[in-house]
């Protein structure tokens, strides 16, 4: 992802070193005096849906805010800061700022900061896309006497923990001469091929650290007691570059100026309400100050040989570390309005090397604290591809505060990551469902060009389940009409039939049309394997059947009661008459049936027709003969 100095600003040429000699030189001939004093910060973590979202990018622009309110001499009521902002937000901020400046009779002073995700053409912010030639152009024609851009942003990259999206090739500079307003300068944390960096150390982005620390008094190289826009850049641009400097992708910070005239921009001075900290000298000793939770990093400094080094911070209770190669020293601190503590007076408690710069969680009893903190980490796991485990402390967050949009713009990325996933393995309805709960927690994601494959990925797997579900209504209406779809084992008594009387018939349904069937013959006892056929796909269908029936004991002749046979004889004019019992019957028998069969939704079912059965007679080798059909049983 690019910051603004890749698309509009050149990077910084070879030889760095005079480079920032002659911009601090033309700086301090640029007209400074700024009696006015203006700032619009911008943060956003979360960028487009294929970044990696950042930790820290709104708190950077927050850090901005207030070194520019407590040192700077910047009213309050004239800084905005903007957290996770759209295009439409930013675009109205710069419009209202542009109506109060041309309402100034006096020299002004603007400062707009940007923390976040670019690329090579584009901040990535929600909503409608917003080029940086916009942005360039909007801030060159502010009516301000001067205007200051710092952007802190980069154009790619995915190694540590990056600000950054996807590589791209480099592009041409352009170069804007005909200003109509006295200078605009702008001051970049890479240059156009570079990542900008945060650290989960500093909690912060390594150039804002260094810039906001430099603000504070560290960038003070002359000691008079104020930090010009030339000395800003200066310490951060060195100490950025040094603390990248093993990164695989070292980061220079880069700047573009178009200021004319004489004097410094002054950005922060010395303050009678602050106090201040002063560093003994020494041979590049680092210094760090925190809150007294170890949660916030407030601002670094390394000792000179040639003169203390001073830092401005608002009254309050701190803690001082100081650093080691192998281990810590860390001091409490109470500093009061305009006191002057030398840190060389205080008392150090040693610390191993392991308790490191911050402890990395605030107190449980702030809960605000506490939610931001959690917030951050749910970020840090889903930049780290963990997307379930940070998805857990999304939904942890929301439950507490169901309008958290830092905490819905993280659970929609989360999803998607989600929706990436489950698309690699093959479960599409699950991606479907990730997809479609992404845009329900950030609806903005519709807006989002990096999401637009994904959008059209979600209308495609819409127009799946969709017909995925008109062929389920289909099933179930055919299923409403044919109920032998939905079940599959039965069991049922046979009261009489081809099959035996008082009989426990076993039933299975095969693809809704077929019904094996094994009966037990109680009375016999016996043993009848019979199929139907059952063709039409209705409550009510005809069917047919044919079966076999074995009797499980020697059957007897039966000389009274029974069932009754005439035969015509074939050479005579005198019809035979033969009486069976029930065993001779159905000892050895084989049947066919027809009828007509009920089966209802629950799952009842019931059978009437006539049957024809055929077995060995008593005065010819077969006889037969036609009884009803009449079952009844259930379906499961």
């Amino acid at each position: 992802m690019s910051n603004l100095s890749c698309g509009r600003f050149p990077s910084l040429p070879k030889g760095r070193g005079k480079s920032v000699a002659l911009v601090a030189a033309i700086l301090c001939c640029a007209s400074a005096q700024a009696e006015e004093r203006f700032a619009l910060l911008i943060g956003a973590n979360a960028g487009w849906s294929n970044d990696r979202p950042l930790r820290h990018a709104e708190t950077d622009a927050e850090r901005v805010r207030n070194v520019l309110v407590e040192l700077g001499g910047f009213p309050a009521d004239r800084t905005e800061l903007l957290r996770d902002p759209t295009t439409a937000d930013v675009r109205a901020s710069l419009r209202r700022l542009a109506a109060v400046l041309r309402g100034q009779t006096s020299p002004s002073l603007v400062v707009v900061y940007y923390s976040g995700h670019a690329d090579e053409r584009f901040l990535h912010l929600r909503g409608e896309t917003l080029s940086l030639d916009e942005v360039y152009e909007t801030l060159r024609d502010l009516p301000a006497t001067v205007r200051v851009g710092i952007f802190d942003a980069c154009r790619s990259g995915s190694i540590i923990a990056a600000k950054g999206g996807r590589p791209v090739a480099r592009f041409e500079v352009k170069v804007v001469d005909d200003l109509a307003v006295s200078g605009v300068a702008v001051l970049t944390s890479s240059g156009a091929d570079e990542l900008a960096q945060e650290t989960r150390t500093l909690a912060g982005s390594v150039f804002t650290h260094h810039l906001v620390s430099g603000l504070r008094g560290a960038a003070d190289a002359n000691h008079d007691a104020q930090v010009t826009l030339a000395e800003a850049y200066r310490y951060a641009h060195a100490r950025t570059e040094a603390d990248t400097a093993g990164s695989l992708v070292p980061q220079r910070p880069a700047f573009r100026y178009e200021l004319r005239g004489q004097g410094e921009v002054v950005l922060t001075h010395d303050q009678k309400t602050a106090a201040t900290l002063v560093l003994p000298r020494g041979d590049g000793e680092r210094y760090v100050v925190v809150d007294p939770n170890e949660w916030q990093l407030f601002a670094e400094a390394r000792t000179t040989k040639d003169h203390a080094q001073a830092l401005e911070l608002l009254p309050g209770a701190y803690h001082v570390k100081q650093l080691f190669p192998d281990r810590l020293g860390v001091a409490e601190v109470s500093l009061s309005a305009g006191q002057r503590l030398e840190v060389a007076s205080l008392a150090f408690s040693p610390r191993p090397l392991s308790a490191g710069l911050l402890k990395g969680r605030p107190l449980d009893s702030d809960p605000e604290e506490l939610r931001l903190w959690q917030r951050g980490e749910a970020l840090r796991l889903l930049a780290s591809d963990e997307a379930g485990a940070a998805l857990a402390i999304f939904d942890k967050l929301l439950a507490a505060r169901p309008d958290d949009r830092g905490s819905l713009r993280g659970r929609g990325r989360a999803l998607v990551r989600l929706a990436e996933a489950y698309a690699r393995v093959g479960d599409h309805e699950a991606e479907r469902k990730s997809l479609k709960s992404a845009l329900s927690a950030d609806p903005s994601l519709s807006e989002d060009p990096d999401f637009q494959s994904w959008y059209r990925r979600l209308a495609e797997l819409e127009a799946v389940q969709q017909r995925q579900e008109e062929i389920h209504a289909a099933v179930e209406e055919e299923i409403a009409k044919n109920p032998r779809l939905l079940r599959k084992w039965g069991v049922g008594g046979e009261l009489i039939s081809t099959r035996g009387a008082m009989g426990i018939v076993g039933n299975y349904i095969y693809r809704s049309i077929w019904f094996p069937s094994v009966m037990i013959d109680l009375p016999g006892p016996g043993l009848d394997l019979s199929l139907r056929l059952v063709p039409i796909s209705f409550k009510w269908s005809p069917f047919i059947g044919a079966g076999a029936h074995v009797g499980l004991r020697t059957p007897s002749k039966s000389t009274s009661g029974g069932l009754t046979t005439t035969t015509d004889k074939k050479n005579g004019t005198t019809p035979a008459t033969s009486q069976y019992g029930y065993d001779e019957i159905f000892s050895r028998s084989a049947h066919v049936d027809v009828g007509i069969q009920y089966f209802g939704p629950s799952g009842f079912a019931t059978e009437f027709g006539l049957g024809l059965i055929v077995f060995p007679g008593q005065s010819a080798p077969l006889d037969w003969l036609v009884l009803p059909q009449f079952n009844a049983g259930w379906y499961f």
